[in-house]
């Protein structure tokens, strides 16, 4: 990795405060390796991404996300198109897109198979086409109306994350709110009550729920997962399946793969975008390919030959 800087951007609220400390640890681990770093730690909202941006048009770097996937969403959009790097330390809440990409949680194994294994083109998520971007998930319904309630339960003292957003599941859940949408998948269309439509580039968000099991980050295309209006009572039973990736075959599921997807209404709703929450009532959202070099450290890694993936089946 001659010519190539590194530098490790911190989120310092990240995995409980922990932020500045795992980076110092990330670092101390590289110069071990022989690979001087800096670390960078963020001080407001949206200065990752300047400060990503500006490096990555300077010369060739590869950025360590210490946090959580706002985190990373911040980082691929200030290097996106360049041929700077990114290397994921799961360290935030969530971590969903790192599940994707790695099959280790140690950051020191991380940061170990980080120096060995390949640089892969992964595509991303373009939301209004070149405003925001995803390299994970971008959902709308029910499960981005559970993120957005958890604000209303984040005061709560005493009380984990885990059960903050468990307390959100049951606050939406008994509200049963369902959606008027018109969804555009390519050439296809839906129009009626849906309980979520999600867009998949990765396998999991919310903390490992899986909604595409088929979804590939560098298979040029979006998964999209639609599941119907549904009641109270069927959500309850819908939900764990979902969450495990069992809920495809299902009646009220349609899978689809597409390169360009459009969701509106005439009523305002939620989306999450990698987690973050913005509240509109319509968007258009499109896969841009092989966009950000991302190091995957899986077991024996190889770079893939999309050449000889094989077709998926999905319900059309």
């Amino acid at each position: 990795m001659i010519g190539v800087k590194h530098y490790i951007i911190v989120n310092p609220v990240s995995g409980n405060m922990k932020g500045l400390k795992i980076a110092r640890n990330v670092q101390t681990l590289l110069r071990k390796n022989y690979v001087e770093s800096e670390i960078l730690v963020s001080s407001y909202k949206g200065e990752i991404e300047k400060i990503t941006k500006k490096l990555a048009n300077e010369e060739k770097s590869r950025f360590y996300s210490i946090g959580g996937d706002g985190t990373l969403n911040d980082i691929v959009t200030g290097i996106i198109g360049t041929d700077s790097e990114i290397v994921v330390i799961p360290a935030g809440t969530g971590n969903d897109f790192s599940k994707t990409i790695s099959d280790f949680k140690s950051m020191r194994k991380i940061v170990k198979e980080s120096l060995k294994n390949d640089v892969r083109k992964v595509d991303v998520i373009a939301m209004n086409m070149k405003e925001k971007y995803s390299i994970n998930i971008l959902n709308a319904g029910f499960d981005a109306n559970v993120a957005f309630n958890m604000n209303k339960f984040r005061k709560v003292p005493l009380v984990s994350g885990s059960f903050k957003y468990n307390l959100a599941i049951f606050y939406s859940l008994f509200r049963n709110k369902n959606y008027a949408f018109k969804i555009r998948v390519d050439d296809k269309v839906f129009k009626g009550k849906y309980t979520l439509a999600v867009i998949a580039n990765g396998k999991y968000y919310g903390g490992g729920v899986c909604p595409a099991k088929d979804a590939d980050a560098e298979d040029n295309k979006l998964n999209v997962c639609i599941i119907d209006k549904t009641s109270v009572l069927r959500k309850i039973v819908l939900l764990p399946k979902y969450k495990k990736g069992l809920h495809e075959n299902l009646d009220e599921v349609t899978m689809l793969e597409g390169k360009q997807v459009s969701v509106c209404s005439n009523k305002k709703f939620q989306i999450s975008l990698d987690g973050e929450i913005y509240e509109l009532n319509r968007f258009k959202c499109k896969v841009l390919e092989n966009k950000v070099n991302v190091v995957f450290t899986k077991k024996n890694d190889k770079v893939k030959d999309k050449s000889k993936n094989k077709k998926k089946k999905v319900k059309k």
